[in-house]
């Protein structure tokens, strides 16, 4: 088996012709997000009436630009229209929503002063009535309520406010209506109505309505959350009637409830966006399962892109990222630097990141310390001192745990054989702690006559999850292929994670377990210069595992700190060849030949490096394999029959 070669370990960018980002034309996110792009060609084109387009995206993303932006390219027309509400002349406890031309609310409210005046002075006013409807292209809603009001004042009956209309949304352009609803009360979505109170008596009236975001959204685009209707499910409900219903409901006050004041429900047409990622839809659906049929409408938002079809895009959105912040322009080395780190994002060589929240906040590190530096331009030694200082300020678990190692109060191996001791490989994580890295873990097996079961110890302790359960039937279940399809075992074994105290789950210590397993059934010691990670299937093939990046730096520290011999590496899959990114450190004691990656695909091979022997067939008594039959047809009597049949089958 060959280790891989420093070139292997990191992903390679090949730049177009540039010396600084500034030189490429910006591309914005929406760019680069072709499904998003065909949802709203799509939407602009639906004749439904209130329309659902739901977004499927993950942290980090400016939904809000998004929508802009495909709005502007797909959407030609807005239904837009100025709202204001007026005294009911009829039933003043029922004000009624007038509904004008988009832009013309304030002369109208204009015109209507002027018209009252002349009423009330008793001169004639026909042809502010007739300048009014032409501007309104008379709407019958609104000559109805001239007629009245004509009619109110020459029976010289009174108001309940001096100034008649409340304009609550007027639009000052012809702009699309876009809002994104962020951290919204009931009150601050529909509209409020607001109360007075008076010698102990409670009232209300047309200007104490307050327009919500759902007004002003109206004839536009509300963009909404889902994570915000998770935490309040009536206004999910609500919403949905809303949209059915074509008009909006107010909220009341609980302080309004022996008070009787209804306004008028205003109409609603707009297109509502739904964002939010695949577990909150999930949520979202299992509240309420009507929608798939309301939000027939979906798009996936991409968080990664395929550097190798198309980098230099991409390099464009980097270039409207430093625009869009104001940052530092970056010269060729910094950009192929941001390449790196956006790749080790989506743990894939080929693949770069599309999360704004990361990328910007590495690149906003790096314009602090270049201009602390005094520097124009943000180099690779900037974004790497960036990196540096991050990792130094999340780092203190990990240092704790390489002073139990240098303590010796952590029990870990990297020179050596040992019998049924293994180097294993696990990942911290830490909930709401931004900063996962790898620490090793001893395995350790142990095997004894029984009945041929593999008692996993942290699964009876109820230390270990479904998964990792899951993944110790598998070696089990190999084993009893490999070595026990004709005669039952008689041993029984014992596998433990040493030193564990926390609840583990995954599959990607199956390898490593069932290495250190064959190692005690061969009384065959393991190298302890070696770490091994990898998911197993139950025919031996080596599947692969996540967090390498992470495992392979975490024993690389371990070695360090015990001290590099040139021997010591890490075994893992072949098919995790892809993931690797390593650090800088790593990857230059590779290529000093202090440090080796091993990539395998079958249990063969790994078990071949780690113990020196060849692990050849059951059928081979100078093999691995063939020794451990040996021994188990030994403690079940069947070894003058094997040794019968193998001295027929010479002849």
């Amino acid at each position: 088996m060959h280790p891989l070669s420093p070139d292997e370990l990191n992903p390679i960018f090949t730049l177009p012709e540039i010396s600084t980002l500034s030189q490429l034309p910006p591309i914005a996110f929406s760019a680069l997000q072709d499904r998003a792009d065909s949802a709203f060609a799509t939407l602009s084109a639906l004749k439904a009436v209130n329309p659902i387009l739901l977004l499927n995206g993950f942290a980090g993303v400016d939904y809000e630009e998004l929508v802009h932006d495909l709005v502007a390219k797909h959407s030609d027309h807005a239904n837009l229209f100025d709202l204001c509400y007026a005294e009911n002349l009829t039933h003043p406890q029922k004000p009624i929503w007038l509904r004008l031309k988009a832009g013309s609310g304030l002369v109208f409210c204009e015109l209507v002063g002027q018209l009252l005046e002349l009423s009330s002075r008793h001169l004639d006013a026909e042809h502010i009535v007739e300048r009014i409807l032409k501007k309104q292209d008379n709407d019958p809603k609104v000559a109805n309520y001239l007629s009245l009001l004509a009619q109110h004042v020459a029976a010289g009956e009174g108001f309940s406010h001096p100034v008649l209309i409340n304009l609550m949304v007027h639009r000052h352009d012809d702009s699309m209506p876009i809002v994104h609803a962020r951290q919204f009360t009931p009150e601050q979505l529909f509209g409020a109505v607001h109360f007075q109170t008076e010698q102990g008596s409670i009232f209300s009236h047309h200007h104490l309505l307050e327009p919500g975001l759902i007004h002003q959204a109206n004839g536009g685009y509300l963009i909404v959350p889902i994570e915000e209707l998770l935490e309040q499910p009536n206004l999910w409900f609500r919403l949905k009637n809303a949209l059915v219903s074509r008009q909006i409901e107010w909220s009341r006050p609980a302080e309004m409830a022996a008070f009787y004041f209804q306004p008028e429900a205003p109409p609603l047409d707009f297109h509502l966006i739904l964002v939010g990622d695949r577990s909150a839809v999930a949520e979202l659906y299992l509240m309420d399962r009507d929608l798939d049929t309301l939000a027939f409408l979906r798009a996936d938002i991409l968080p990664e892109w395929d550097a190798r079809e198309d980098l230099p895009t991409y390099l464009g959105y980097l270039a409207h990222l430093r625009q869009k912040y104001q940052l530092l322009d970056l010269d060729a080395s910094a950009v192929l630097r941001l390449c790196r780190y956006s790749s080790r994002l989506t743990d894939h060589q080929h693949k770069v990141s599309l999360v704004e929240a990361q990328l910007v906040a590495m690149m906003q590190l790096a314009d602090v310390i270049a201009r602390r530096e005094q520097s124009d331009i943000i180099s690779a030694t900037h974004l790497i001192l960036a990196q540096q200082e991050q990792d130094h300020r999340l780092s203190f678990l990990v240092e704790q745990s390489d002073i139990g190692v240098r303590d010796g109060q952590y029990l870990m191996q990297t020179q050596g054989k040992a019998v049924g001791q293994i180097n294993g490989l696990s990942v911290i994580q830490i909930i709401g702690h931004p900063y996962d890295f790898g620490e090793p873990v001893r395995l350790t097996a142990t095997v004894h006559l029984g009945d041929g079961d593999v008692a996993d110890i942290e699964r009876k302790a109820e230390l270990a999850g479904h998964i990792h359960a899951k993944a110790m039937m598998i070696i089990h279940g190999y084993l009893s292929n490999l070595f026990g399809a004709e005669h039952p075992s008689p041993l029984s074994a014992n596998l433990v994670f040493e030193q564990s105290y926390h609840e583990i789950d995954g599959d990607s210590a199956s390898l490593t377990g069932l290495c250190a397993l064959l190692s005690a059934m061969a009384k065959e010691p393991i190298y302890q210069h070696f770490a091994v990670t990898g998911a197993l299937d139950q025919f031996g093939n080596v599947q692969p595992v996540g967090g390498v990046n992470e495992k392979i730096e975490g024993f690389y520290r371990l070695c360090k700190i015990q001290g590099l011999t040139g021997q010591q590496g890490i075994i893992l899959p072949a098919s995790n060849r892809l993931q690797l990114n390593l650090s800088d450190e790593v990857t230059a004691a590779v290529s000093a030949g202090q440090f080796h990656i091993f990539p395998v695909a079958r249990v063969e091979q790994a078990i071949e490096l780690l113990t020196g022997s060849v692990a050849g067939d059951v059928e081979q008594p100078d093999t691995l394999f063939g020794r451990i039959r040996d021994r188990l047809d030994e403690l079940n009597g069947h070894t003058l029959e094997r040794g019968f049949l193998r001295r027929l089958f010479r002849i």
